[in-house]
């Protein structure tokens, strides 16, 4: 087994996964019938793996003689380099914030003032931010609620803590009551996790 075929074979056995993981989660949520929160990292790095995967494939032709003079490989890993360095900066702010899927504005905001009063941490509230008096901090949310999703961070990163215990109140909040739940956020997972599997089926039976 040469390096190309290792190298496919890790990159069919990350995408899978990934794709089973986005199955999972989508089922889960028509399962639960609530709003879902887990870290950032999950996604990510499934993202990561196989954009390096993707990367370190790419370089390989440069080093065969035959496809050395080539320009279309002789840029095209250079591209996949700009990508993953783009997605590790990505990566590196968003690592330590939680996703949010199957809210809307509303029982978004609803959640997180619950979560922010319950935990007894003083906010104001700005344009882009929520400002964590006590804290010195600033908890970062973002929702696009036409797909059901959000996500929250808190910077700095030493108060990164606070952003698992806010997730976990906010879960609490979904699971305590009756909540208004955006299905398209579900949907799109089933969609992605199904096209990533016929997308490695039909590259292995090919």
């Amino acid at each position: 087994m040469d390096i190309q075929q290792l190298i496919l074979y890790a990159l069919g056995f990350v995408a899978t996964a990934f794709g089973l993981y986005l199955i999972y989660i989508g089922l889960l949520g028509f399962i639960k019938r609530q709003p879902l929160l887990f870290p950032s990292y999950h996604y990510m790095s499934f993202m990561f793996s196989i954009f390096l995967l993707l990367l370190i494939f790419s370089f390989l032709p440069i080093f065969e003689s035959q496809t050395y003079g080539n320009p279309l490989f002789s840029i095209a890993p250079f591209v996949n380099l700009a990508m993953i360095i783009l997605l590790v900066v990505m990566l590196r702010q968003q690592m330590s914030g939680y996703m949010v899927l199957g809210v809307y504005d509303d029982t978004f905001r609803e959640a997180l003032t619950f979560a922010l009063q319950k935990l007894n941490i003083s906010f104001q509230e700005h344009i882009s931010k929520i400002k964590l008096i006590e804290l010195q901090a600033d908890l970062q949310a973002t929702v696009a609620s036409w797909m059901g999703t959000a996500h929250i961070n808190i910077r700095p990163s030493q108060h990164a803590h606070y952003a698992k215990s806010i997730a976990t109140t906010m879960d609490e909040y979904y699971r305590g009551g009756s909540v208004k739940v955006n299905y398209l956020a579900f949907i799109s997972y089933l969609v992605l996790g199904v096209c990533v599997l016929i997308l490695i089926a039909v590259m292995v039976f090919s």
